[in-house]
């Protein structure tokens, strides 16, 4: 009987525990529906604030209004990722200039349409853009890979006596210290290998092609012959007749089923001072294919 009492009194102290237990698991799952449910509230708030932007947007087509602008500003602001989340893209820029203190602009993000066709995925940037130096810069948010370097769209206004101003142009090092192909190749590929970390290419799997120059300026590119992508799509129209897939439909247009073959490709521009002023992966594109 002792044994016994000794039993139930060892069961008797574990029920509080038990139920303090069942209390603060309780409490979890109450603050957790709570979070979930402020979390979809926030959700479909900002979802109802973009709808409005891009109707505003679209209502103004003059992008030069002051109504489109304002939209604009606000649309890229609250679609864009967190500034922490885009601050490896900032370090990527001003690598690529080589000016770890040069002012980086984000203008604003570009969006796919969702997987079922009912409208443009406002939550996952496709692309990203920035301006800095007088360059424009696309970014992969995913990798925070520069895809893309320009000339940057150049803004103009009117001062107060009618005048014009322009944002000013970049400075381009076009001082001749490279003359011909054979003198490029070594400043691109060194270009490419320095950069790796922030572009995400590996030019030693690629073959190394030159395009040509213009005065004062030298285009290479590099190849990934090991990887086609391959598109097939139908046209009509403009086909030529004798193609093997030609045929003509009932209302006499001519239409062919085209097959279309595309390799990964990095692209550059540089000055005869060995400045890289154009930089396209096309690769990142044919990716997304």
């Amino acid at each position: 009987m002792k044994l016994k009492g000794k039993l139930m009194k060892k069961k008797s102290n574990r029920f509080p525990l038990i139920l303090g237990i069942v209390a603060i698991l309780g409490l979890l799952a109450w603050a957790g529906l709570r979070m979930q449910h402020g979390d979809t509230v926030a959700e479909t708030k900002k979802a109802n604030e973009i709808a409005e932007l891009v109707a505003t947007m679209e209502a103004n087509p003059n992008k030069d209004s002051q109504a489109y602008k304002e939209a604009q500003q606000k649309f890229c602001l609250l679609t864009a990722r967190s500034a922490q989340e885009r601050e490896q893209a900032v370090v990527n820029i001003q690598k690529f200039l080589g000016s770890s203190d040069m002012p980086v602009e984000f203008l604003c993000s570009r969006f796919n349409g969702k997987p079922d066709d009912s409208g443009t995925d406002y939550t996952n940037p496709a692309s990203e853009h920035y301006s800095a130096g007088g360059f424009g810069f696309t970014v992969d948010p995913n990798t925070n890979y520069i895809v893309e370097v320009g000339e940057a769209e150049r803004r103009w206004g009117t001062n107060d006596d009618d005048s014009r101003w322009f944002d000013p142009q970049p400075e381009y090092d076009n001082t001749p210290r490279y003359t011909t192909a054979e003198a490029i190749r070594p400043v691109a590929e060194q270009f490419m290998t320095k950069h790796q970390d922030i572009l995400g290419v590996d030019i030693t799997q690629m073959t190394y092609e030159f395009q040509g120059t213009k005065p004062g300026n030298f285009f290479v590119r590099w190849v990934d012959y090991e990887d086609p992508h391959t598109e097939e799509y139908e046209q009509c129209g403009d086909v030529g007749h004798d193609l093997e897939t030609a045929y003509q439909r009932a209302d006499g247009v001519w239409c062919a089923s085209i097959k279309n073959t595309r390799y990964p490709t990095v692209s550059l521009t540089i000055t005869q001072g060995g400045q890289v002023i154009v930089y396209d992966n096309d690769g990142w594109e044919i990716e997304k294919l």
